[in-house]
């Protein structure tokens, strides 16, 4: 008998938690539709205006796995081919202290980047824009700067992605 109970529980508490997920706003990712004269769309490299050197790959890289992953039909692979182009410009990369550990010595920080993107026709009118999108991720900080470093380029490569699903999602649902 208990273990009759048992599968009745379990049952019983999947509607529970299918009702907590949809409660809570989790939702899946779907590929969604590009509007309508926006596709093909070739994405350029973006334009760097910080000092974090391959900075513009990380985050180019970051925008095209996410069109792949998501609808990978919508890219072409040369700017002759496309209706639009994506441009984008890293507007910044701000590092702040969050903690520290000891006098004067930073325990964790959280670098914050700033985009643009726009699509762009080829007569040269904006078809598309996303001004000022940003993203954070806290990192640890270690007496090793080479290890530090490695940390802050990780935590930018989160953010890269963080960005890049809002790029496609207001693509997709706010045009």
């Amino acid at each position: 008998m208990p273990r009759v109970l048992t599968s009745i529980t379990r049952f019983a508490l999947i509607p529970v938690g299918i009702w907590a997920m949809v409660a809570c706003g989790y939702h899946f990712q779907t590929a969604g539709v590009i509007p309508e004269g926006l596709a093909p769309i070739f994405i350029e490299v973006f334009e760097n205006r910080t000092n974090q050197a391959g900075l513009e790959t990380t985050v180019t890289n970051a925008i095209v796995f996410e069109f792949v992953k998501r609808n990978e039909a919508a890219l072409t692979h040369n700017a002759a081919d496309a209706s639009v182009v994506m441009k984008g410009v890293i507007r910044s990369v701000e590092l702040q202290t969050i903690s520290t550990r000891g006098r004067d010595v930073a325990g964790e920080r959280q670098v914050t980047m700033r985009i643009d993107v726009q699509l762009v026709a080829a007569d040269g009118k904006v078809k598309w824009a996303a001004k000022n999108l940003s993203g954070q991720e806290a990192f640890p900080v270690s007496n090793d700067k080479f290890l530090t470093d490695e940390r802050q380029r990780a935590a930018l490569g989160t953010v890269s992605t963080r960005i890049a699903e809002r790029v496609y999602d207001r693509l997709i649902d706010n045009f």
